[in-house]
C-alpha cells in the first residue's frame, strides 16, 4: 500500500518518488527463503523469478506491492520500499528483482555489494563510508554499459543527528537549468574519468556526460570524483576544451542546486530503487560515530 511520502520535494519540480510498504509478516519467511532459495543461487533471472513468485504465494499482499514497484520503476519513479528484512541478502534479491533482474555489475564481482561498516575510522576509504556528503551521481559511470537500475538496501542507516539523507536529482530537472549549447557539449565523448580515482597508473576512460535514448530522452553518466581525477590525470587520452569544461561546471552547479533535489530520510529496513540512467543520487553528511551498512544491487531492464 502507498504511504505519505517521507521525503521533501521542492515545489519547483515534480514529485518523482513513490513510497510503498511491504506486508508486515514478510520477515517471518526469511528462514524459509534462505533455506529454499539461497542467495548464492540467484545468478539466473529465472531463479530470481521462481523465488519471488514462491514468496508472493506465501505472503498475503506481497504480489500487488511488487507489481506497483515494477510499474513505478519502469515509469521513471524512484521507489522506496519500507519494512524489508534487509539483513537477508536472499530477501533483498528476491524483492528487488520485482522491478528488473539483478545482475553483477562486474563479471568477477558479487551479485550484491555488502557495504559493511569498517570498525576502524582510519580505514574509511570507500565512498559509502565517507563522513562528508556525496554529490548526486550515477554509479558505474566509467563502464561502457552501466546497469540501468540501482537498488540500495539500508541495513543500518540511523543517524541521531539527522544526517545521511538521500538526495535525488532527475536528469530532466537538471537539464532544464542548462542551455542547448551546454547540453550538446556534454553529449561529446570528451570527458575522461578515472575509476577508482586513486589508481593513478590507469589510463582514464572517455565518456559523455549526457546522451539521448532512441525515444529522445536524456540519460546521464556523472560522478564528480572520478571526473576530477580523470581530468587531472597526465594519462588522460584527451583534455576537455574550455567550452566543454565550462559546460561541465554548469552541469555540476545544476546537480548541486537544492531546487532540483528531492531529499529522502531512509531508515534501516528501507530499500531505494531507481533508474540510474535518469536519476542521480547522493547523500548529506553523516555524523562521525554512525556506521552505515548498505547492500547495493544493480539491475538490468527486462522481465523477471
Amino acid at each position: 500500500m502507498s504511504e505519505e511520502l517521507p521525503v521533501h520535494t521542492p515545489p519547483s519540480i515534480p514529485n518523482r518518488v513513490t513510497v510503498l510498504t511491504l506486508p508486515p509478516r514478510l520477515g517471518e519467511h526469511v528462514s524459509w527463503l534462505e533455506k529454499t532459495f539461497p542467495a548464492e543461487a540467484y545468478d539466473l533471472p529465472e531463479r530470481q523469478r521462481t523465488a519471488r513468485r514462491a514468496l508472493e504465494q506465501r505472503v498475503d499482499g506481497l504480489a500487488p506491492v511488487l507489481a506497483q514497484t515494477a510499474s513505478a520503476v519502469r515509469g521513471e519513479q524512484a521507489v522506496v520500499l519500507r519494512g524489508l528484512p534487509t539483513e537477508s541478502t536472499a530477501m533483498v534479491v528476491a524483492v528487488a528483482s520485482a522491478a528488473v533482474p539483478v545482475v553483477r555489475a562486474h563479471p568477477a564481482g558479487p551479485l550484491v555489494d555488502d557495504l559493511k561498516p569498517k570498525p576502524d575510522p582510519d580505514e574509511l576509504t570507500r565512498f559509502a563510508d565517507r563522513r562528508d556528503g556525496l554529490t548526486p551521481h550515477t554509479d558505474s559511470s566509467a563502464m561502457p554499459n552501466p546497469p540501468a537500475v540501482l537498488a540500495l538496501a539500508f541495513v543500518h542507516n540511523t543517524d541521531p543527528d539527522g544526517g545521511g539523507e538521500s538526495t535525488l536529482a532527475h536528469i530532466d530537472d537538471v537539464a532544464a537549468a542548462l542551455d542547448g549549447t551546454d547540453i550538446e557539449l556534454l553529449r561529446a565523448l570528451r570527458y575522461p574519468v578515472l575509476d577508482p580515482p586513486t589508481d593513478t597508473n590507469r589510463t582514464p576512460t572517455l565518456i559523455s556526460i549526457l546522451d539521448r535514448r532512441a525515444d529522445g530522452r536524456l540519460t546521464a553518466r556523472y560522478w564528480d570524483v572520478i571526473l576530477d581525477a580523470g581530468i587531472a590525470s597526465p594519462l588522460a587520452p584527451e583534455v576537455p576544451s574550455a567550452p566543454h569544461l565550462g559546460a561541465l561546471r554548469q552541469f555540476t552547479a545544476a546537480v548541486c542546486d537544492p531546487a532540483v533535489q528531492t531529499r529522502a530520510r531512509l531508515d534501516s529496513g528501507d530499500m531505494l530503487l531507481l533508474d540510474s540512467t535518469r536519476f542521480l543520487h547522493g547523500r548529506t553528511p553523516i555524523s562521525p560515530d554512525v556506521r552505515r551498512h548498505l547492500k547495493r544491487l544493480f539491475l538490468k531492464h527486462g522481465s523477471a
